[in-house]
């Protein structure tokens, strides 16, 4: 039992890591920098020169740098979905009676695959933004799936931690509104940054600041919005730590991590406006908002526990 916590727990933070890095390989320009899949410039190892390139390539389409960020990614989506594949094996071994437990890593397990098969897509489609958006969806609820399990994995290994607690009538259904915010969120930040990428190749020479004015509603929509989460978490933090009710530590320190993450993200979300949307602040506040989601996805699982009593 341990050691499917243990892979759980894996899974999570190598998931994290891939989201990252998939966020580093749009940023950096380097979503098409192999043009076929699975094989890199019809190579199963990328080229390092010109001369390995097939005759059929443009020799102007390859950038070396470009082609192995690309093809790393490829390689750790493939071992991320390695360790996804053992710790379903492992929920199947110890608890596949456990539909809490179980179920959500099968769901995760297969959505996996599919997750891949979108990513070939994306090949496909020359970086579609709507396949994108799919892309990026897709494994901000493997990642929540996979939480979900590991907590009810961990209750049932060491018992319920959440036997003292008691929340708000209200808590439930505010995550659920920060988690659905969140997701709204993700999808209209998706739209702007490839409204901003198709904009940036007709407009080279356009600045960030004012290629965001030519998006519209849509940035106004993504603050709006943006405020709209603070004031749910605000809420939701002041019903968490209300002396009327008894909150375990995982459900304070989960709350207070989400306050601390929307804040962040509501000043980095200004400062992009202001900074001419620097690439590297884009990353941080895309892999930011996949940090939320997985600490909403805690905390409902935490009061989902304590109601089990």
């Amino acid at each position: 039992m341990n050691r499917y916590f243990n892979f759980s727990l894996l899974s999570m933070v190598f998931t994290y890591l891939l989201i990252f890095i998939g966020g580093l390989v749009r940023v950096s320009g380097a979503g098409m920098g192999c043009p076929d899949w699975p094989k890199c410039f019809g190579r199963w190892i990328p080229p390092t020169s010109l001369s390995q390139l097939p005759d059929y390539i443009d020799p102007e389409k390859f950038n070396l740098v470009l082609a192995w960020v690309e093809y790393l990614n490829r390689l750790f989506g493939a071992l991320v979905g390695l360790i996804i594949l053992i710790t379903f094996i492992l929920g199947y071994i110890h608890f596949k009676k456990s539909k809490k437990v179980f179920a959500p890593i099968t769901v995760a397990f297969f959505l996996t695959l599919l997750e891949g098969w979108v990513g070939a897509k994306l090949v496909d489609t020359v970086l579609d933004p709507i396949t994108i958006t799919i892309h990026l969806l897709l494994a901000l609820v493997i990642i929540g799936l996979i939480i979900y399990s590991a907590i009810q994995a961990y209750y049932a290994i060491a018992g319920n931690f959440e036997s003292k607690s008691s929340y708000h009538p209200h808590t439930k259904p505010i995550i659920l509104g920060i988690l659905i915010c969140i997701f709204i969120e993700i999808i209209i930040g998706t739209e702007i940054r490839g409204g901003l990428d198709m904009s940036r190749k007709e407009n080279p020479l356009i600045e960030g600041v004012i290629l965001l004015k030519m998006l519209g509603p849509f940035k106004y929509m993504h603050t709006i919005l943006g405020f709209t989460l603070l004031g749910l978490t605000i809420y939701l933090w002041k019903i968490v730590n209300d002396i009327k009710f008894i909150s375990s530590s995982f459900m304070v320190n989960s709350v207070n991590f989400i306050m601390g993450l929307i804040i962040t993200q509501i000043i980095l979300g200004e400062a992009l406006v202001f900074l001419e949307v620097k690439p590297l602040m884009q990353l941080f506040h895309m892999w930011f908002s996949s940090l939320l989601v997985g600490l909403s996805v805690a905390s409902f699982t935490f009061y989902k526990i304590s109601m089990a009593k």
